[in-house]
């Protein structure tokens, strides 16, 4: 009779176990650019946030300057695992502090913050300075989609890995309920 009371537990516990799992699934920042406490020493107009899972509508990111000011975003983009922010025109040198708030993939609302600086030369308005930033630009859009394209797999084969252990996991503890129920039922009725 006790046997069977601590199976019983046992079951409960890990079945309890097994499902609450999900519910764990908080995406939490996995790093950002510029990071926190980075020195920016050329024309910024965008900061990305990864996380290690997916996140949902309804987050966002607030900019603020040394003095408080706010940043007004262009657009925020929320990307598979990635929280992205631009601004119209460079962010003039300054201090910043990054505030975000996501909503993770199981509904619980996460945030925090980091801070960095920007300390870009003065531009010089000259025609080959500009052509040369437009370039610029232009190569570190594609870098940085290619970053978020990579962060986007990364997420997914997480995602899939973390789906199917938990698989697994539930197979194996169904299997031992099965056989510990076999076990107990043939040994009554000896």
């Amino acid at each position: 009779m006790i046997l069977k009371r601590i199976f019983i537990a046992a079951a409960a516990f890990l079945l309890v176990t097994c499902f609450a799992a999900p519910a764990f699934a908080h995406s939490h920042l996995h790093g950002s650019n510029p990071a926190d406490g980075d020195v920016v020493t050329e024309p910024l107009n965008e900061i990305v946030l990864e996380f290690d899972g997916q996140i949902e509508e309804g987050s966002f990111i607030d900019i603020t300057t040394t003095e408080g000011q706010a940043v007004e975003l262009q657009d925020t983009i929320i990307g598979e695992g990635t929280l992205t922010g631009t601004v119209a025109e460079p962010l003039a040198n300054d201090e910043y502090q990054v505030n975000w708030s996501i909503i993770s993939t199981d509904g619980h609302p996460m945030e925090g913050e980091f801070s960095f600086m920007v300390d870009a030369p003065a531009a010089e308005f000259d025609e080959e300075a500009a052509n040369s930033s437009e370039t610029d630009v232009n190569e570190d859009s594609t870098d940085s989609a290619d970053q978020v394209a990579e962060s986007g797999e990364t997420a997914n084969s997480a995602e899939e890995e973390s789906s199917s252990s938990m698989t697994v996991i539930l197979i194996v503890v169904l299997v031992v309920i099965v056989i510990a129920g076999i076990f107990f039922i043939s040994k009554r009725k000896k």
